[in-house]
């Protein structure tokens, strides 16, 4: 059995940077999320259609991260990744705009910032994952 090489160069490139941004919105939305209200959108199914979208994000993309930093490159020869990121981004903007929609709804002051600071994290990563699926489109017309 062979060792295992990482490949580090990979966190210089366009996806490796964006990959490493969309981890920390991502994981910075979900802190936000746990410790705001659970009314932090406008219904209790929007609050699980935020975790769902924000879990799964966070599932996804460190996944791809790590396949990349071990060579598996043939993930971008498919139109996998395209995918995801586009999803994603959809995904984001929704659970984003839902969360500031319910900014003012919510009871109290404190829960209100924070909420307030989910949606806009939320959002950034929706640009980020938006960035990606460009940054994909591109190495996925040069490979093929």
């Amino acid at each position: 059995m062979g060792l295992i090489t990482i490949n580090t160069g990979y966190l210089r490139t366009k996806s490796g940077i964006l990959k490493i941004i969309e981890i920390v919105c991502v994981a910075s939305a979900v802190g936000l999320l746990r410790v705001s209200s659970p009314v932090c959108g406008q219904t209790v199914g929007s609050y699980f259609l935020g975790v769902g979208v924000l879990v799964a994000a966070l599932m996804v993309t460190p996944l791809l991260l790590i396949s990349y930093m071990m060579g598996k490159m043939q993930i971008q020869n498919t139109f996998l990744e395209i995918a995801f990121n586009a999803l994603f981004a959809l995904l984001l903007l929704t659970v984003g705009v839902d969360a500031l929609k319910a900014v003012g709804n919510v009871y109290r002051d404190d829960y209100n910032k924070k909420c307030f600071a989910m949606g806009i994290v939320s959002i950034a990563a929706c640009i980020t994952y938006l960035l990606d699926t460009v940054v994909c489109v591109r190495l996925y017309r040069n490979n093929n």
